[in-house]
């Protein structure tokens, strides 16, 4: 008990910590760690990292792309583990090949850790994207999130395989063979996570002074579980701490899943219903209740005295109140636009997923709770109700990811959105039917067991049988998926983000004076227009450009009518409903990411019925208000163009 409370207390120091100043940052500091963290990520290990592509969104989408094959050799490890409950000669056929089958365990060992790899890695995934979306629109090295993404899954292979190859060489003992196995699954893979943390602070960095979204502080979290729970099962296993390693393996699996999920959905969700999350108290409470629990999913038996099973009790109970905010929190959030979440699949199934996800909390606490205090009569269903919980919520979770979080990070529409809806529906009947399917089984084996007749002829093959049928829905719904994943990346239309070098402005007047390239592309110059300097011209189009000085860079005159009578109507509406515009900014910053794109000032601006623009007028009204140019708006730049307007500049000024 002693180990487990040390280690606890370890833990939340450093996040603790760490949370602060990534919150206040670290003064002067700030630009030195910059510096050496970007070294770190760009430069070590030394050359390895040039070999990967830079370009925006490229780190995402590598851990989605392993994360998509990994749960195809899940889900096709799963169906086979179903049908073998039901008929263990099923695979005998392969013993031609060298293939010695034993009573499934070697199977279940495969299926934990292809679904647990899997899901990390598609969730990782996602969370890299929403933190993208809260710095400069990409992460601080794309490169090495790939790199990262790549040396995750050669770890998990090596994990696996390695000690099975030792031992053709050389002969190992079983505790040689799992201290091998721990180290390469456990110690290795969480330095690789270490990179992915630096790689996500020092992207949240770049955020400007708003705040930290509810998306980075889980994904955060989620990653500093992994790493700690990582070394705490590693080195428990080296000095033999049981405790050390039970407390490690509910930080790298349970905590860690659920942050991800979390991380995940408050992105997917606010976005796609153009609402904002519907209570901030129910995400700080999720947030902050559930690393002081014990979820109810994926655990062992404790070993431990009573007092620790008591707390772990208590805890567990506690650990449904923040499934259940988090969950009712999406929920009402997509409830709030509900027409806008059904017609995208990616955030229909995360939506799906907070339906079952308090379900299954529900189902894995009366389980868990027999299989944490060590009695075992309920092991079967506990272990039925974690592989229906990671399928049918972290399943559906995966969908989210490929349908929306791949789409953004490669600027690219989703290939087929029909598809989505299809594996959406799939994985969720799969899921969840073979999860009761099994559990009948196990609950009609278990009553026969109990009831201590030898006569009693074993009935749950059918049941096994019944839920492999049913399985095999969600084992396509996954193939599907991993297709439709396949051709948004080869064949998806690209979505241009960039800002255009083709103008209609064929001569454009300044002054002399100061000014750049990248201002005179936000006002619509092209790179073939003719600058003349100190004289007032008529482009060929109609249009009089203003002489205006250039050291005032051209911010007291609007030269798109159509952009500041929007602003004039949206500066009328603030006053009428006597709203600030930081106020109005929260409430169409649908990610809380602290920055608007050109998608999320639509849908302001349709909301609140002051006008309903194309994509191309949307365009020039982001780039007038975009001071900085980096194709997004932050609270100071709509001060700013809101103050203009309030001021009384007019067209003619």
């Amino acid at each position: 008990m002693i180990a487990v409370f040390s280690a606890l207390i370890f833990f939340f120091t450093v996040v603790g910590f760490a949370t602060f100043y990534v919150q206040r940052g670290i003064g002067n500091m700030s630009a030195p760690m910059r510096q050496f963290g970007l070294f770190l990520l760009n430069k070590a290990p030394a050359g390895i990292v040039d070999l990967f592509n830079d370009d925006k969104g490229s780190g995402s989408k590598t851990w989605m792309n392993f994360g998509m094959i990994w749960l195809t050799f899940a889900a096709i490890g799963t169906f086979l583990g179903l049908w073998h409950d039901y008929d263990g000669t099923a695979l005998d056929s392969l013993a031609s090949i060298g293939w010695s089958y034993d009573d499934g365990s070697a199977l279940n060992t495969f299926i934990d850790v292809t679904l647990m790899t899997g899901l990390t890695s598609i969730l990782i995934g996602g969370g890299l994207v929403a933190a993208a979306r809260a710095g400069a629109g990409r992460l601080a090295s794309e490169a090495n999130a790939s790199l990262t993404a790549i040396l995750f899954s050669v770890l998990t292979i090596s994990s696996m395989l390695l000690p099975t190859i030792l031992g053709l060489l050389i002969d190992l003992t079983e505790a040689n063979e799992a201290l091998i196995q721990d180290l390469f699954m456990h110690a290795l893979r969480s330095f690789i996570i270490i990179a992915v943390m630096i790689n996500v602070l020092l992207t949240v960095a770049q955020r400007k002074g708003e705040i930290v979204s509810a998306s980075n502080w889980f994904l955060f979290m989620a990653l500093a579980s992994f790493i700690f729970g990582s070394q705490f099962r590693f080195f428990g296993e080296l000095v033999g701490s049981t405790q050390t390693v039970w407390l490690g393996e509910r930080m790298s699996q349970s905590w860690t899943l659920i942050a991800l999920i979390f991380s995940v959905a408050y992105h997917v969700v606010p976005r796609a219903a153009s609402r904002p999350i519907w209570s901030d108290s129910m995400t700080k409470a999720s947030l902050l209740l559930l690393f002081l629990t014990l979820p109810p999913f994926l655990l062992t038996s404790a070993d431990a005295g009573t007092l620790l099973e008591n707390l772990g009790a208590i805890t567990m109970t506690l650990a449904l109140l923040p499934i259940m905010a988090g969950s009712v929190n999406i929920i009402m959030t997509s409830l709030s636009n509900a027409t806008g979440v059904v017609a995208r699949p990616g955030a229909l199934a995360a939506t799906l997923a907070m339906v079952f996800f308090p379900l299954f909390a529900l189902g894995g606490y009366f389980t868990s709770l027999d299989v944490f205090i060590g009695l075992g009569a309920l092991n079967d269903m506990a272990a039925t109700v974690d592989i229906g919980f990671m399928w049918t919520v972290g399943g559906l979770m995966a969908v989210a990811c490929v349908a929306e979080s791949y789409p953004l990070a490669g600027n690219r529409q989703l290939a087929s959105p029909s598809s989505a809806s299809l594996s959406t529906m799939l994985i969720a009947f799969g899921g969840v039917t073979s999860t009761v399917a099994k559990l009948m089984g196990d609950f009609t084996e278990k009553a026969l067991l109990d009831s201590g007749s030898e006569d009693v002829v074993m009935t749950d093959g059918g049941f096994s049988l019944t839920a492999a049928v049913l399985f095999y829905f969600g084992s396509i719904g996954v193939i599907l998926l991993f297709l439709n994943l396949i051709r948004t990346s080869v064949g998806g239309i690209k979505v241009d983000t960039s800002v255009s070098t083709v103008s209609d402005i064929s001569r454009y007047s300044v002054q002399r004076g100061e000014t750049s390239i990248r201002k005179l592309l936000q006002r619509g110059v092209g790179v073939d227009t003719i600058l003349v300097v100190g004289a007032d011209v008529e482009d060929e189009g109609g249009m009089t450009i203003i002489d205006v000085s250039s050291t005032l860079h051209n911010d007291e005159v609007d030269e798109f009518p159509v952009e500041k009578n929007e602003l004039e109507m949206l500066s009328d509406y603030l006053a009428k409903k006597d709203m600030s515009i930081f106020e109005f900014f929260r409430s169409i910053d649908l990610d809380d990411s602290g920055l608007i794109d050109g998608y999320e000032l639509q849908q302001a601006l349709r909301s609140t019925d002051i006008a309903d623009l194309p994509p191309w007028d949307i365009a020039k009204l982001m780039q007038f208000i975009d001071i900085d140019g980096d194709g997004r708006v932050n609270l100071p730049e709509l001060d700013i163009a809101i103050a203009r307007v309030r001021s009384g500049v007019t067209e003619e000024e």
